[in-house]
């Protein structure tokens, strides 16, 4: 009896995880943002400095993962 893997034979397909980041700091959210792009597999759907604004664009986006500063001023990452 042959055992075969389950992806022998076929191409894998791998699909990207769009990924969000929020945060306030700009020196944060770039490097975070840079970060992410080095990664094969992921890409930065959006950086945003405000949570609000985040929100509000990670309900169009709709996004993976959302990296979230906690500490956001306004609509903070808890809320």
């Amino acid at each position: 009896m042959i055992v075969r893997s389950f992806y022998e034979g076929t191409r894998r397909i791998y699909s990207m995880k769009r990924v969000v980041v929020i945060e306030d700091q700009t020196a944060v959210r770039e490097m975070l943002a840079e970060f992410i792009r080095q990664i094969p597999g992921y890409e930065v759907a959006g950086a945003f400095g405000d949570g609000q604004e985040g929100l509000t664009r990670c309900l169009s986006i709709r996004p993976d993962i959302v990296i979230l500063d906690v500490g956001l001023p306004g609509l903070n990452g808890i809320e």
